[in-house]
């Protein structure tokens, strides 16, 4: 009698744990089926940036090339000038030294520059059509001598010659009031050394930015 009891209570106990084992294994199951979703759910969204990344970098080197292709073609125009051409954050540049536009600590354009001027104005109404030009003037970091009574630093001095080329765009070479507007950096943008000559002549200098539509 006991052992008969003895086996019954064995299978019951086998019956017991069989159920917990089994609904320990479905638990286990059902959550490692919510991971396994969550790692596709994860996986699917790393795809997606996958294929957002290669578009933005296709739509980056396409802009890269445009800009390129701007730069050689305004390069190849300006021959002679003395202008160079590069491509300046994310926008193609046109600068021109200090020394072909003013004497030393002026803001008054020299005569020999208006010929300059005037290709570059021919270039930006053709090949720049409607595009938004930001003129910008650039200085070394020498002091303010000559000058001390009318620029109070060098921002003033960029700002006036900036302003200066853009009048005479506008007045003279026909570009329109509504794509130009002028900034002055003064000696905080340099493009050489300040402390040589020739870096501090590449630093006196006017540019003209072509603004990308959207920019500012």
């Amino acid at each position: 009698m006991f052992e008969s009891y003895g086996m019954v209570r064995g299978i019951c106990l086998l019956g017991v744990m069989g159920i917990l084992v089994a609904g320990t294994g479905c638990a286990e199951l059902k959550k490692l089926r919510q991971e396994n979703q969550q790692l596709n759910e994860q996986l699917s969204g790393l795809q997606q940036e996958n294929v957002d990344l290669q578009s933005r970098a296709t739509q980056y080197e396409s802009e890269l090339n445009r800009l390129e292709n701007s730069r050689r073609e305004l390069e190849g125009k300006l021959k002679g000038t003395g202008a160079t051409v590069r491509i300046k954050n994310g926008a193609v540049a046109v600068s021109l030294p200090g020394s072909i536009l003013f004497d030393s600590g002026q803001a008054i354009l020299r005569p020999q520059s208006k010929a300059t001027l005037k290709k570059i104005a021919s270039i930006l109404k053709t090949s720049a059509a409607g595009e938004t030009v930001r003129i910008e003037g650039h200085t070394d970091n020498d002091p303010i001598q000559k000058q001390k009574n009318k620029y109070k630093s060098n921002w003033e001095l960029s700002a006036a010659r900036a302003a200066a080329v853009l009048h005479y765009m506008v007045d003279e070479c026909g570009i329109s009031p509504t794509r130009v507007y002028v900034a002055g950096f003064g000696q905080y943008q340099p493009v050489g050394s300040n402390k040589t000559k020739d870096g501090k002549a590449k630093n006196r200098r006017v540019e003209f930015v072509i603004v990308p539509k959207g920019g500012g």
